[in-house]
């Protein structure tokens, strides 16, 4: 398509899915929370650092960034969930890959994970939600399909037809998708950070998107 003629690469390996991509990245889930319980998200490693955000025992889409400390005899990684992000121990944390292979494991809690009644435990899904600004938008990305939401345009959703992670880059991948007049190509990389320009929130994904061949617009995704 002539819309991609500036990223020949790219326009080769038009796919992806979210399992894929957040292959590439580090996806974990919680394992060995007892039920009903949370994983502590904290400003820094260490159980003296203050909390900023709690993982359900069943959450997933928990997506590393590479930091890691030791605190005593206890491993910590920084982590980005649910836009949330801070420092979580690596005890609790299994990759997502091998969660449903492997019986999750009892651990020694790093003290007591803070309890809170199961009815306020919200699991994550998998889906990548990517928003951006002026003009305001939401595109949702899940395996099956990409929903897509302008607030001064249009609003549809199409069947996920294409994907795949680019072949020199395992950060970079391209999902897309089309039905009748309507088709979507989204690119996606793993970043650092990625801000929405509107908060301090940072989110570990990047995206640009062609909507419609008409359209190209930039934002930052979450694992939600």
């Amino acid at each position: 398509m002539k819309a991609f003629s500036f990223f020949p690469a790219m326009a080769l390996a038009l796919t992806l899915s979210i399992s894929s991509v957040q292959a590439a990245t580090d996806v974990y889930v919680v394992s060995g929370v007892p039920s009903g319980e949370f994983l502590n998200i904290r400003t820094g490693a260490g159980i003296n650092n203050a909390i900023t955000g709690r993982i359900p025992y069943n959450g997933q889409g928990i997506v590393t960034t590479g930091e890691e400390q030791k605190v005593g005899s206890t491993n910590w990684a920084k982590v980005y969930w649910n836009g949330v992000g801070g420092w979580v121990s690596t005890s609790y944390l299994q990759p997502a890959g091998q969660a449903s292979k492997t019986p999750a494991a009892a651990v020694t809690p790093e003290k007591t994970p803070t309890t809170a009644t199961s009815a306020t435990a919200k699991p994550a899904t998998n889906t990548l939600v990517c928003t951006g600004s002026e003009p305001f938008w939401r595109i949702d990305v899940s395996d099956a399909k990409l929903n897509v939401n302008m607030s001064d345009g249009p609003q549809y959703t199409v069947p996920v037809t294409f994907r795949q992670t680019s072949a020199n880059n395992t950060t970079i991948a391209v999902i897309g998708g089309a039905t009748g007049t309507n088709n979507t190509q989204a690119f996606m990389q793993k970043v650092d950070s990625c801000s929405d320009g509107m908060s301090e929130v940072k989110y570990p994904y990047s995206i640009t998107a062609v909507l419609n061949n008409k359209q190209v617009v930039s934002g930052c995704c979450k694992v939600q």
